[in-house]
């Protein structure tokens, strides 16, 4: 009867090892499958756009000055970014993200949203082409 040698035991246990990891790769890509993870950014996003839009007269008024539609605002909500950098996010009652975008006809906006439990309400547009507002909104 020979002994095995510790290197033979040392290969047995990395193929046990090896076979368990298999195996539990498979079954997490299995139970996984489809599913992704979000950055906030896109998270919020996302929530932001399936809510219910709302716009603020100051909003509207902005809104109307830089020829921008509530169509195009739905459109910057689904392909901008928010930029946490300019954001308000512990403000009360309603956090205010400011999401950044291009419009349809090439506008570069910031557009103002307060997160209101179901609602989002545009509190005001911002064209980042101008650095001069021109708009006589109250």
């Amino acid at each position: 009867m020979k002994l095995p040698s510790k290197n033979a035991d040392l290969y047995r246990r990395l193929r046990f090892y090896g076979f368990g990891f298999l195996l539990g790769c498979l079954a997490v890509s299995i139970l996984f499958k489809g599913r992704g993870c979000k950055m906030p950014g896109s998270a919020k996003l996302e929530e932001l756009s399936y809510q219910k839009l709302e716009l603020t007269q100051h909003g509207e008024c902005r809104m109307k000055c830089r020829n921008i539609t509530e169509a195009e605002i739905r459109d910057v909500l689904k392909t901008g970014k928010v930029n946490y950098d300019k954001s308000e996010v512990h403000d009360k009652p309603c956090g205010t993200y400011a999401v950044e975008g291009k419009t349809t006809d090439g506008q570069q906006v910031r557009i103002v949203i307060a997160d209101c439990d179901t609602i989002s309400r545009v509190v005001t547009a911002i064209d980042l082409n101008f650095e001069k507002d021109t708009c006589e909104c109250k």
